[in-house]
């Protein structure tokens, strides 16, 4: 009978086996982080069954200089280390990550693969040079080498759920090597206890890195997802940006942004995150949204803009009638507060929207969120209507140093208003012949319409606006709305010829002066461009900028940039056609784009962009002389102007991981995923 379950003897199975001493095994654990730094003096447990059951004692030390842990003497057996998990926590905050992330493919609807599986093969560095050396190589997260759960300062705001990207191993069960890969040195490469934070500058001056940034949380405001689903507000601060291995990215009508992020300690993360809607409040009034996520260091405010799902965002915006500005500024509770500008008028729509978040969310927009900026950098953002409400917020906070990025926004307040609010900082965007920004038109809306007919005053006063509007000229009086900010202009550059007229005598000029009669007839040439101009990154305000920048500014006067770039106006007038570059989808791209160009400016292939811009260049040389001196001179100054946005991102090349959060981007960008278009 073969089957050795089954044997039966009669005589004494059980044999007397004299042999040697049992061989011994070594091992060696190297702990590096991510830029191949050793993790030393970290404390240390290492058990297998053999010191489960007693027959040896548990091997315990700290790791050497080098980051390595070496154990002898171990029995031919599967052996687990366990780190411990206060100091390792401590250490692994202090580490940057490297630069590019492994960036696996998201797993979609009915996929099972892992949302946090292992790295992928071949792509660390460390993990060449271990393979090189003959070492044993091995990526970790932290959850997965320590022995317990360390203490988080902050505490977490669900205390029952790890974040599972940093800890997937609920039972902290230590990293084990099988009995196979003793004898060798493994090489664990452990990810630094990061979390992934948004670049923004707080400065006076214009910032790519914002723009781009606070363009995507205006998006990002616009998401009506359920709070667990991929791309909600929730989602995006509570997961993505704990997620290492991946670039958070902003979902957009199946567009996906990659962020512009650096990586921060863990315990300076995004811990507070809360969307606010007040159609959803109880009682709910009015409909008006916004989130805010606060950090160690950033307290950043999203409003969202005019919603075309409904009439509740339209009836905001077109109630035009310019109303003293009764809304108390946020401030401390308990304290009275002043009105939000001594003197002007502020849109009737905004405020009162503005006014219901204010009142039904109290204790967010004042308690929480004024105690959160006392030593925390303020950002406000918003498109459309989020940017109005954004700079009324803005205003409410003046004396806390916010900083606003819009993007489309209508005027908000009179000029009286926004001169008192000069010391606001606030950059707005606007994308060529966006109707939105010209409105409500630079007249005088509060016509007696409003207050002759009462409540009704105000429907016949909004017809009558109407008309003003879309009068052949405007009318400036009294305190006309009109724009707060410095602008960001995407300006579509075009160039005409001027053609003379016939030289037949017949058509000699009447003054018998002998010169052939011209027909000045302008011609539109082919080529044209889209030019990113921020008249406010000049000399005064950039110690960086290079020579041409000064000559540029130099020869401008104030009487030239008055003209060029008004002060409270915009460059372009909107134009109902102008409606479709309003939306973000028109923005984004540009900005985007502009970024990309910045971060390696002689790239190969040109994008699209600078492609169209050389032709355009190249259109100038060959008409010069036809084109006339007023446009030339104009897009000879905006080409030049644009060539200095590069500058823009200096800041962020020169702080500590700023380089890396620019070619991470870089890495993960597809230049040609999202273009403005130039040419609609």
């Amino acid at each position: 009978m073969n089957d050795t379950l089954h044997w039966t003897d009669t005589l004494n199975p059980f044999k007397t086996i004299i042999a040697g001493k049992q061989k011994r095994h070594w091992i060696e654990f190297q702990l590096l982080d991510e830029r191949g730094e050793p993790l030393a003096n970290m404390p240390y447990r290492a058990v297998n069954e053999a010191t489960r059951v007693g027959v040896a004692a548990e091997h315990t030390g700290q790791s050497d200089a080098q980051g390595v842990i070496r154990i002898d003497d171990l029995h031919p057996l599967a052996i687990t280390l366990k780190i411990e998990a206060d100091p390792l926590a401590e250490r692994l905050q202090t580490r940057r990550l490297r630069a590019e992330r492994a960036e696996p493919r998201r797993p979609g609807i009915g996929d099972r693969t892992p949302l946090y599986g292992p790295q992928r093969a071949d792509f660390s560095p460390i993990e060449k040079q271990a393979i090189a050396a003959g070492h044993g190589y091995h990526y970790l997260r932290i959850g997965q080498l320590c022995d317990g759960r360390p203490t988080f300062k902050p505490a977490l705001a669900n205390p029952n759920k790890l974040p599972a990207f940093h800890f997937p191993d609920p039972d902290f069960g230590g990293f084990t090597v099988s009995d196979e890969q003793l004898d060798q040195r493994n090489v664990l490469e452990v990810c630094p206890f990061r979390a992934w934070s948004l670049v923004l500058h707080h400065q006076a001056e214009y910032s790519l890195a914002n723009a781009y940034n606070l363009g995507l949380m205006s998006i990002l405001a616009y998401s009506n997802r359920p709070e667990k689903e991929h791309g909600s507000v929730l989602e995006f601060f509570q997961q993505q940006c704990l997620d290492l291995s991946r670039t958070p990215r902003i979902w957009d009508d199946g567009q996906n942004w990659p962020c512009l992020v650096i990586d921060v300690p863990f315990k300076d993360r995004y811990e507070s995150v809360e969307l606010l809607d007040t159609a959803k409040a109880k009682p709910s009034e009015g409909h008006t949204q916004l989130f805010y996520a606060i950090s160690a260091s950033q307290v950043l405010v999203a409003w969202r803009g005019t919603e075309m799902n409904g009439l509740a965002d339209l009836s905001t915006d077109a109630t035009f009638r310019p109303v003293k500005p009764e809304v108390a500024a946020v401030c401390e509770p308990k304290t009275s507060c002043d009105d939000l500008v001594p003197e002007g008028s502020v849109h009737l729509g905004f405020r009162d929207a503005f006014e219901v978040a204010r009142r039904i969310y109290a204790k967010d927009l004042g308690k929480t969120l004024f105690e959160a900026i006392d030593d925390k950098e303020l950002f406000i953002c918003g498109h459309s209507l989020g940017g109005a409400l954004g700079l009324i917020h803005a205003a409410s906070l003046k004396d806390h140093n916010p900083l606003l990025y819009t993007y489309g926004m209508p005027r908000t307040f009179t000029l009286k208003a926004v001169k008192s609010l000069s010391g606001l900082q606030h950059f707005r965007h606007v994308n060529d012949t966006d109707l939105i920004p010209s409105v409500p038109p630079e007249a005088a809306l509060d016509n007696y319409l409003y207050d002759l007919y009462g409540p009704l005053g105000t429907t016949l006063g909004f017809t009558w606006s109407l008309v003003q509007l879309t009068a052949s000229s405007i009318f400036k009086h009294g305190d006309p709305f009109c724009h707060h900010g410095q602008i960001a202009m995407f300006f579509k550059a075009e160039q005409h010829v001027n053609e003379r007229g016939s030289d037949y005598p017949a058509y000699r000029n009447k003054e018998g002066l002998g010169a052939p009669y011209h027909n000045t007839i302008a011609y539109r040439l082919q080529e044209k461009a889209k030019l990113y101009l921020v008249p406010h990154l000049d000399p005064e305000h950039d110690q960086q900028a290079e020579q041409a920048q000064e000559r540029l500014f130099k020869s401008l006067n104030a009487e030239s940039r008055a003209s060029l770039f008004p002060p409270h106006g915009n460059p372009k007038q909107g134009r109902v056609v102008g409606l479709g570059h309003h939306f973000m989808s028109k923005y984004q791209p540009f900005m985007y784009s502009q970024l990309l160009e910045s971060i390696t400016p002689e790239r190969e292939p040109l994008l699209k962009l600078q492609r169209e811009r050389r032709k355009f260049e190249e259109q100038m040389k060959t008409h010069y002389g036809r084109i006339p001196e007023d446009e030339l001179f104009r897009n000879r100054l905006f080409l030049e102007l644009h060539s200095q946005v590069g500058h823009a991102l200096h800041v962020t090349q020169r702080i500590e991981g700023g380089a890396e959060s620019l070619q991470r981007f870089d890495a993960v960008a597809d230049p040609d995923a999202y273009y403005p278009k130039t040419y609609e």
